[in-house]
């Protein structure tokens, strides 16, 4: 996979918005995802893995073209593939996006039942759900069909070892995806 560095990616100044404390994405991850996400001045995003909602809310805050977000996650008695990733099955899927009236939470077993015929075209997605690699390709496939030209799909944990994502964006690598991994950071993107 190329790598890009941080530097760049110009940061997108937007509007304010408070910064939710994210476990799993800390604040210099968030604002490079605000700035990719941004970059396709996006109307319709998903977000496959919304957890409790941080980064939309972060995103739906600071990126005015948004006008539609819909945040896709699991039910709380959902069993992940990986086992490490219980504990990141959230009881209250979207709790700190759902005041925004733009922001939809959809709540499946999975996204592997998904299909694009059931979801509407995007600009953008998001992937930082279920980490094992037949569901990064499954969500990386679904988004590609869904982001229209010109649109971007973004990765978290590419080279987080307690996951599979590495070894599934690394399959896409090989399949002619146009994969970029930022430097220093478990963020990865394809413009579409």
């Amino acid at each position: 996979m190329n790598i890009i560095s941080k530097a760049m990616i110009p940061l997108y100044i937007g509007r304010a918005t408070p910064y939710y404390n994210n476990p799993y994405l800390g604040s210099e991850e968030t604002e490079i995802l605000v700035a990719l996400i941004a970059s396709v001045q996006p109307k319709i995003v998903f977000e496959f893995g919304v957890q409790l909602g941080r980064t939309a809310r972060m995103l739906l805050g600071r990126i005015a073209s948004i006008e539609h977000y819909i945040g896709i996650d699991v039910p709380f008695e959902h069993m992940p593939a990986l086992p490490v990733q219980k504990s990141e099955v959230p009881a209250t899927p979207g709790l700190y996006a759902r005041d925004d009236q733009r922001f939809s939470l959809l709540i499946c077993n999975g996204t592997q039942r998904l299909e694009p015929d059931m979801l509407e075209p995007c600009d953008a997605v998001f992937i930082d759900g279920d980490h094992s690699r037949a569901a990064v390709l499954h969500d990386s496939r679904l988004a590609r069909a869904l982001v229209r030209p010109g649109g971007i799909i973004v990765w978290h944990d590419y080279g987080n070892t307690a996951t599979e994502v590495a070894e599934a964006l690394d399959q896409l690598v090989l399949e002619d995806w146009p994969l970029l991994h930022v430097y220093r950071t478990w963020l990865a993107y394809c413009r579409c």
